[in-house]
This record gives C-alpha cells, sequence and structure tokens, in this order.
C-alpha cells in the first residue's frame, strides 16, 4: 500500500535538522574495522586489445542506455558484461583478489541467461518503489564540470555516489572521466566498504587537454550485495560540454554563485536547525511545527555565465514544459537527502529513483534580462519537499543538489552544471552546505525541574534564564527551551523510592554503571541517580503521550568552563537527566563506526574477498 507522503523543511548553508521529539527511532550503527578500501585504476591492467574491446563495448552499452537515468547491466549480453569484467580489472580486482565477487556476478549472468534476457536488453528493475515515499537505494553523478567554475584551465571532474537502506554487506563503487569517445582523461578511481554502504563517494578528475573533442562524460559502475536484493549492480553516465553547433574554443565560465537559503538566521552558531516537531526557543532558524508532517528545504540562490555564452532560455522553457507535462528529463539534474549513518536516500518531490521529477525546481527558475544570471526560488510556500522515508534522526545527513545548466553562444548549445552539497568526500562542489543532523529528545509536560533557589518548576514553565539545581554546581543557567511533540511511544521509569519520569525514547539519563545512556537503553533493575542518590529501577515501560514534550540546554560559556563531561544535567522528577546539549552528543555516538571484528560481521562467503583486500596497495 503506498504510504502518505510527508514532507521534510531543511534550511541553509549550515543545516542541523531537529526533528525534536519525534523521528523514527534507529538501532546503533555496527561495528566496522578496516572496512574500506580504496584506489586509482590502471589502464596498463588492460592488454590493447582489451582496451579496444573495452572501448567498442563501452560505446554499445550507451547506445542503448541513456544519459542520466541509472540502470542494471545484463550479464546475458555478452558485450555488458564484458564492460562489467573490464572496469573492475581496471581497478585491480580479479577472482584471484576477489574469489566472491566473481563468483556472484557469474551467478547473476546465469541466473539472467536462464531467464532468456537477450542481448540489447536492460534489465528492469527489481523491487522498484516507485511511487513510494520510502527511502530507497541510490546510485548518482553527485558533480559533473568541466572547471566552468575554477581558475585552472582544463580542469575537469567528476564524483558518483552510492546509498543503500541500513547498509549493505559489500559495496563496489567506482567514477571514470573521458571524452565523448570514451577515452580516459584522467584515472579511474574506485572505492569498496564491507559492511557499509551507508554513504560511498568517489571522485575522478580530467585533463580536459588530453584531447580535441569538446563533449565529456563522467561515468559510475556498482557492483553491491545487500540483505534485501542479493547481489546487483548498475551502471550512470552523464554528458556535459557542446551539444549542438559548431565547435567553438572558448568554454564557458561561471561566477558570481550565491546561495541565499538556507542560513543560519537564529542564533549565527555555524548551524542550521531546523525544528520539525520541537522548536528551540533560541535555536530554531525554520520553525515547522504547525505542520507536523513536512520535510521541506528552502533553497534560493543564483548563478552568473561571465564568458560571452548566456543561458539558453529555449531549453529552459522546453525544459519546465516537459516536466509539466510529465516527460521525463533525466537532464533535469537532482536534489537529494542521503541518511549517511542509517543508509537510503530521498529524493525531491518523486520516489523513483531512475527519473527525478525536478519540476518543482524548475518551475522557481528565472533569468535576467540579459540572460546572463540563472536563479532559483524555492522558499516559502513554494520549498521543495522530500519524500518522508527520510523523516529520521540523524548524526548526519548528506544534501547534495546537481543543478543542470543549458547554455548558448553563436549558435552553439553548450550543457554545464553546479553542484551544491555538504558531501565530505565530495573534493570540490561549487557550494558547501553544514553539516546537517536530526535530534530527537524530550520530556513529557508537568515534569519537575529542581531549581537552584530549591523549589521544583514544571518544565513548560520554564524560560531562558532561569536557573536550575546542578550535582556539579549549585546554579546553571537555562539558555534554551524547546516545546514540541512525540509520535513514538514513550519511556517511563519507576524506581524503589516511588518517583517516576515519562521521557522520549533518546533522553539521556545518568545510570549508576554505565553514565549517560538513552532511555531506550534502560532496564527494569538498572541503577541510576537521583538527587537522592543511586536509586533501583523497579518498572521501565512504554507509554503513548498525546501531551506537549519540552527539553532545556542549561549552562552558559562561563558555567560550562567550571563543568566535566556530560554535567549539563538537571534533575527530572528527581532523577538526574542530561540537557539537550548531552543528548545531542550521545545521539551522535549512537550512530559512529565502532571497532569490532569485521569477520564476525561479514557472512563466510565474503571474507576471503575481505583478507584479500587488506594486502592490497
Amino acid at each position: 500500500m503506498m504510504r502518505m507522503r510527508r514532507y521534510l523543511v531543511l534550511a541553509g548553508t549550515g543545516l542541523s535538522l531537529l526533528s525534536g521529539c519525534t523521528s523514527n527511532p534507529q538501532e546503533s550503527m555496527p561495528e566496522f574495522h578496516g572496512r574500506n578500501q580504496q584506489g586509482v585504476g590502471e589502464p596498463g591492467r588492460l592488454s590493447r586489445a582489451e582496451w579496444a574491446t573495452y572501448l567498442s563495448d563501452q560505446k554499445y552499452l550507451h547506445s542503448i542506455a541513456k544519459p542520466d537515468v541509472r540502470i542494471r547491466l545484463n550479464l546475458a549480453d555478452p558485450a555488458q558484461h564484458r564492460f562489467a569484467l573490464s572496469r573492475l580489472k581496471l581497478a585491480g580486482k580479479t577472482p584471484e583478489n576477489s574469489p566472491y565477487l566473481f563468483k556472484a556476478l557469474e551467478q547473476r549472468r546465469q541466473d539472467q541467461v536462464a531467464r532468456g534476457y537477450a542481448p540489447g536488453l536492460l534489465p528492469p528493475e527489481a523491487n522498484s518503489l516507485v511511487g513510494t515515499a520510502d527511502k530507497q537505494e541510490m546510485h548518482v553523478i553527485e558533480e559533473a564540470s568541466t572547471g566552468e567554475t575554477t581558475a585552472v584551465a582544463n580542469d575537469g571532474l567528476g564524483t558518483a555516489t552510492s546509498t543503500f537502506p541500513g547498509g549493505a554487506i559489500y559495496t563496489y563503487v567506482d567514477t571514470s572521466y573521458t571524452d565523448s569517445s570514451g577515452n580516459a582523461l584522467g584515472d579511474l578511481t574506485w572505492r569498496e566498504e564491507f559492511d557499509g554502504g551507508y554513504n560511498v563517494t568517489t571522485n575522478a578528475t580530467g585533463n580536459l587537454a588530453l584531447t580535441t573533442l569538446k563533449r565529456y562524460r563522467v561515468s559510475s559502475y556498482k557492483v553491491e550485495e545487500s540483505a534485501a536484493q542479493g547481489v546487483t549492480d548498475s551502471y550512470i553516465f552523464t554528458e556535459m560540454g557542446i551539444e549542438s553547433g559548431p565547435v567553438v574554443n572558448e568554454a564557458p565560465r561561471l561566477g558570481n554563485l550565491t546561495v541565499d537559503a538556507p542560513l543560519d538566521v537564529a542564533f549565527n552558531d555555524n548551524l542550521i536547525s531546523v525544528c520539525l516537531n520541537r522548536t528551540w526557543t533560541q535555536d530554531c532558524d525554520y520553525d515547522l511545527t504547525g505542520n507536523l508532517n513536512s520535510v521541506k528545504l528552502p533553497l534560493k540562490g543564483s548563478i552568473s555565465v561571465t564568458s560571452s555564452h548566456t543561458f539558453d532560455d529555449t531549453a529552459i522553457n522546453q525544459l519546465k514544459m516537459d516536466l509539466n507535462s510529465g516527460v521525463a528529463r533525466p537532464d533535469a539534474g537532482h536534489l537529494k537527502l542521503i541518511l549517511t549513518n542509517t543508509g537510503g536516500g530521498c529524493d525531491v518531490t518523486d520516489g523513483n529513483t531512475l527519473v527525478g521529477k525536478m519540476n518543482q525546481f524548475w518551475n522557481r527558475v528565472t533569468l535576467s534580462t540579459d540572460k546572463k544570471t540563472f536563479s532559483w526560488d524555492l522558499t516559502g510556500t513554494n520549498a521543495a519537499f522530500f519524500d518522508d522515508g527520510c523523516r529520521q534522526m540523524q548524526d548526519s545527513a548528506k544534501l547534495t543538489a546537481l543543478i543542470s545548466l543549458p547554455l548558448v553562444s553563436a549558435g552553439t548549445k553548450y550543457r554545464s552544471s553546479i553542484t551544491l552539497s555538504n558531501d565530505p568526500a565530495a573534493v570540490r562542489p561549487d557550494y558547501v552546505f553544514k553539516k546537517i543532523t536530526v535530534t530527537n529528545s524530550c520530556l513529557a509536560e508537568g515534569t519537575q525541574i529542581a531549581l537552584a533557589e530549591g523549589k521544583p518548576a514544571a518544565i513548560e514553565s520554564l524560560k531562558a534564564g532561569d536557573h536550575v539545581t546542578n550535582p556539579y554546581n549549585p546554579s546553571l543557567t537555562i539558555m534554551d527551551t524547546a516545546v514540541g511533540i512525540e509520535t513514538t511511544p514513550m519511556v517511563r521509569i519507576r524506581d524503589a523510592a516511588g518517583r517516576s519520569l515519562l521521557m522520549t525514547e533518546m533522553h539521556p539519563i545518568q545510570a549508576v554503571a554505565r553514565g549517560m545512556v538513552q532511555a531506550r537503553d534502560l532496564r527494569t533493575g538498572d541503577l541510576v541517580m537521583t538527587r537522592t542518590g543511586p536509586s533501583k529501577l523497579t518498572e521501565v515501560t512504554r507509554e503513548a503521550f498525546t501531551g506537549k514534550v519540552y527539553n532545556v540546554k542549561v549552562g552558559s560559556q562561563a558555567e560550562k568552563a567550571l563543568l566535566g563531561e556530560d554535567q549539563t544535567a538537571v534533575y527530572a522528577n528527581g532523577f538526574l537527566v542530561g540537557d539537550g546539549q548531552i543528548q545531542k552528543k550521545y545521539e551522535a555516538i549512537a550512530q559512529q563506526p565502532k571497532t569490532g571484528d569485521m569477520l564476525a560481521r561479514l557472512p563466510s562467503r565474503w571474507h576471503r574477498d575481505y583478507q584479500l583486500s587488506l594486502q592490497r596497495k
């Protein structure tokens, strides 16, 4: 059944999503140890005859595939099969050093032969999520530049990225920068991850001076195994440069890029705080608590062309017309939100990973009178929205926008693009968004907070400037307060002294043996700290709550300078609990990779591949 679409509103240069007291809980990240390997392909790994065959197979593949459309390869087709094996061989992967990888691909080829896949056929997408609002597996070109915004001549760059919901058992992703005939303009780069797959990014550079052609290509091949889909592969490519008209020597130049939204407007803390279901009084740049299902992104900016080119209004108007008529335009660029802690991503307005509907963006594009400045304005009621599958607590979420730019000069049509992203592995985005975090924790209304003057007060009555008591400092100043709702059942605890507290499952509380822990990790019999000392829990249950939930941040900079780690705490109904700052810390820790035994986590079929990968240089 198709789920109702919900929306996520992000904001600004440094995005911090505060789902406040709601969002889907996530389990701690799996443990990792030495899982990442990356390297550079070497053309010498293919003989002259193999290289010629590789170029021929690549040309054939591009004759049946379309730019900007991710496809699955048909390994029953000899040319597609050879292409996949050549790509892996360029990266140095062989049946000897990656035995299970090649065994799995051979099994996939045999399965496709058994299904009767004929040469020239591209397999259908398995388990398609088209029309749903779920987070999806993604494999996209994140950057495709010919150096239009850099000072270095002939400075091409391509970036590909991959993500899988919940992670993957194994992921291999490569990126190649070539001219349109397939001739390499730089080294193929690759990356593989065992027990990862949440956010795999590779960058390839291209020296445009190595070709006389004026059209260029960025491509990426991926092989992946997941518990949900087994072994699959995919391929995607994009092309930029001259599209039609006479060849000209002047390359387009872009400059004066501005990004006006999202911005840090409330607290000037170099982060953008977007409040989904909780509003921080002092630090909430975008308040969405009035629309409980909203996940939206205000996005506004402009870019100018500084060469003789202008933006091609004819091409832009045709693009708008096609998108609004439901015509697929994969060349329209993309806006994506990727959950880098837990894997999977969401498109703007569309659940289809193959065809992103970008009419939300293009309907808000305008050109200056001289057609030299290209502007976009997705703000207010026109803010872009993402599928609700990405409405989850995240310490790190990636926002990436590839904005396609049609240009024209003296009858020559040219395709360019810019990339806005906060992907730390992308080497040269044109604009860098700040880190996006999604947080989740609060206390139920009516909870009594111990004040510095000795009397308690209901948490909903507290305000910035009030003072609370603290076991490490007689008085801490309340710096900020939050209010919102909680849709997930909350955690109710009771202790041997008869005290009771209701809190969201991610709220931190001081356990005697374990330090600060999230409420969801408490068990009956645990010893927790209270105002009268350690106390044993006699009850830990789940409870639906329809009232308001609240949170506080305590401690001025001067006060915190006198405190130790995890000491910005308050007494809530007598229990010692962390404030919003401690909560954010432990949410982040819960999602960070930890060391551990990789072989214990991997299926045995991948053990040999993993062990051999550690020997590669």
